[in-house]
C-alpha cells in the first residue's frame, strides 16, 4: 500500500512537472514578445508614453478578468483554461505576424499583442496554481510551487536576453515568429497530457441559491475571504508588499543610472535574475511543512532590508550583493504564499481566491508605478535635499524613495507579524501536519 501511494505521489508530481515545463515554453515566448513589443513601441514613436501605454495594456485585462477567470476554474476546472490561453495567444500572434509580413504593423497591433499576453497570463497562472494541489500531495506542494516559481523567474530572465539577441540580428518579425513557435510546441504537448489533467469539480456550493450566477459566485469568493480572516490578512499583506516592490521597480533603474552606467545596470539586472532562478531552484527541492508563514515574513523582512541598503550605498559591488539577495528571496516569498493559500482554501474556491488575490496584487503595481514616477519627478525638479547623507539631485531623491520602499516593507512585516490572524496560519499548519501524520 505504501509503495502504491508513493508511486501515485511521484506520478502526480511528474505530471505537474511536465505541465510546468510546457508552460515554461509558452512563458518564454511571451516574455520575448513582451520585450519586443515594448522596444518596437519606443523605437518607432520615440515617446516614453507609447512604451507606458504598452505596459498599461499588459496590466488592465488581467485586473478586470482575473475574478471571472477564477469562477470559471472553480466551475469547470483549470485544464481547459491552460489550453485556451495558448490557443488565444497563437491566434492573436498569428494575426500580428501576418500584419508584420504585409508591412502593416502599427501601435494598434502592438497594443493588441500586449492585451493578448495579459489575457493569456490571467488565464493560465491561476489555473496552474489551482491545478497543483489537485495533482500533488500536500507534503510536496511547496516543491511544486518552487518549480512553478523557477519557471516564471527563468522565463523573465531569459526573455529579454533572447529578445535582445533576436532584435540585434533581425526585427520584431522574428520576435513574434519565435512566440508562434513556442505556442505550436506547447499546444500538442498539452493535448497529449489532456486526460491526465482531469480535476474533479465540486459544485455543491453552500450558496446554492446563487451558484448559477456569475456575480453570485464572485460574491461568494469575496465573502469567503472576508470570513476567513487569516487568509484575507495574507492577501492584504501580499498587496501592500507588492506595492512597495512596485515602488522599488520604478525607482531602482534611474537610481543605478544616476551614478552608474547602462552596462553596470545590465549586470546588476542579470545578478538579480540569477538570484531569482537560484531561489526557485532551491524551493523546488525544499519541502515546507511547518512555520511557512514565518518563513514568508522573514524573507519579506530581508527584502525590505536589501532595498533599504541599496538606497544607502552607491558601491556597485555591495549593490550586486543586495540585488542578488533580493532576487533569491522573492521566490521564497512567492512559493510560501502560494502554498499557504492552497493549504488554507477549500478546493472548490481555489480558483476564485487565487484570482482575487492576483487582482489585488496587479492593482497595486500600476498605482506604485504612477505614484513613484510622479513623486520622483516632482522631487528631482524641486532639487530637494531630504536626507543630507544621500545628497541632493537624482541620486539623493531616488535613494530616499528606495529607503521609503524598503522601510514600508519592514514596518508592514513588523505590524502584520503581531496580528493574531497571521499567527493562526502557523497554528493551522501545525494542525494540518499532525492530521496528515
Amino acid at each position: 500500500m505504501i509503495t502504491s501511494f508513493s508511486k501515485q505521489t511521484n506520478r502526480g508530481f511528474t505530471i505537474f512537472l511536465m505541465v510546468v515545463a510546457t508552460h515554461f515554453i509558452s512563458l518564454l515566448g511571451s516574455s520575448v514578445a513582451r520585450f519586443g513589443l515594448g522596444v518596437w513601441a519606443y523605437q518607432s514613436t520615440g515617446q516614453v508614453s507609447s512604451f507606458a501605454v504598452v505596459l498599461v495594456a499588459g496590466f488592465l485585462p488581467a485586473i478586470v478578468l482575473s475574478p471571472f477567470i477564477g469562477i470559471w476554474i472553480d466551475r469547470k476546472g483549470p485544464r481547459l483554461l491552460i489550453l485556451l490561453g495558448d490557443i488565444i495567444g497563437l491566434i492573436i500572434s498569428s494575426i500580428i505576424f501576418s500584419s508584420l509580413l504585409l508591412g502593416n504593423i502599427s501601435m494598434v497591433h502592438v497594443i493588441a499583442g500586449a492585451i493578448s499576453l495579459s489575457i493569456v497570463s490571467s488565464m493560465q497562472t491561476p489555473a496552474l496554481q489551482t491545478l497543483a494541489p489537485n495533482l500533488v500531495p500536500k507534503e510536496m506542494l511547496s516543491r511544486a510551487n518552487g518549480v512553478f516559481s523557477m519557471a516564471s523567474s527563468t522565463s523573465d530572465v531569459l526573455g529579454p536576453v533572447i529578445g535582445g539577441v533576436i532584435m540585434g540580428f533581425g526585427s520584431i518579425v522574428y520576435i513574434i515568429g519565435a512566440e508562434l513557435v513556442t505556442y505550436c510546441i506547447a499546444i500538442p504537448i498539452l493535448l497529449i497530457l489532456w486526460t491526465k489533467l482531469t480535476v474533479k469539480v465540486n459544485n455543491d456550493n453552500e450558496d446554492s441559491h446563487e451558484n448559477n450566477s456569475i456575480l453570485g459566485d464572485l460574491k461568494y469568493g469575496f465573502n469567503y475571504l472576508i470570513e476567513h480572516k487569516s487568509l484575507l490578512t495574507l492577501v492584504l499583506l501580499f498587496t501592500v508588499l507588492n506595492f512597495a516592490l512596485g515602488f522599488n521597480q520604478v525607482v531602482g533603474q534611474p537610481y543605478i543610472l544616476s551614478f552608474g552606467t547602462v552596462e553596470q545596470f545590465g549586470l546588476l539586472s542579470s545578478i538579480y535574475g540569477g538570484g531569482m532562478v537560484l531561489g526557485g531552484v532551491l524551493m523546488s527541492f525544499i519541502k515546507l511543512k511547518k512555520h511557512i508563514i514565518w518563513l514568508v515574513l522573514i524573507s519579506n523582512f530581508g527584502i525590505g532590508v536589501f532595498i533599504t541598503l541599496t538606497g544607502l550605498f552607491n558601491n556597485m559591488l555591495l549593490i550586486a550583493v543586495f540585488w542578488g539577495g533580493l532576487g533569491l528571496l522573492l521566490p521564497v516569498v512567492n512559493t510560501g504564499t502560494l502554498t499557504l493559500i492552497q493549504l488554507h482554501t477549500e478546493p472548490k474556491l481555489l480558483g476564485r481566491v487565487f484570482s482575487i488575490a492576483r487582482t489585488f496584487a496587479w492593482i497595486s503595481l500600476p498605482l506604485a508605478y504612477i505614484l513613484g514616477g510622479i513623486l520622483a519627478d516632482k522631487l528631482v525638479a524641486s532639487n530637494v535635499n531630504i536626507i543630507p547623507y544621500l545628497g541632493s539631485g537624482e541620486r539623493g531623491v531616488y535613494g530616499t524613495l528606495l529607503l521609503l520602499a524598503g522601510g514600508l516593507i519592514i514596518v508592514t512585516v513588523a505590524i502584520f507579524a503581531q496580528l493574531k490572524y497571521i499567527k493562526e496560519l502557523d497554528r493551522r499548519e501545525e494542525n494540518d501536519v499532525q492530521h496528515n501524520v
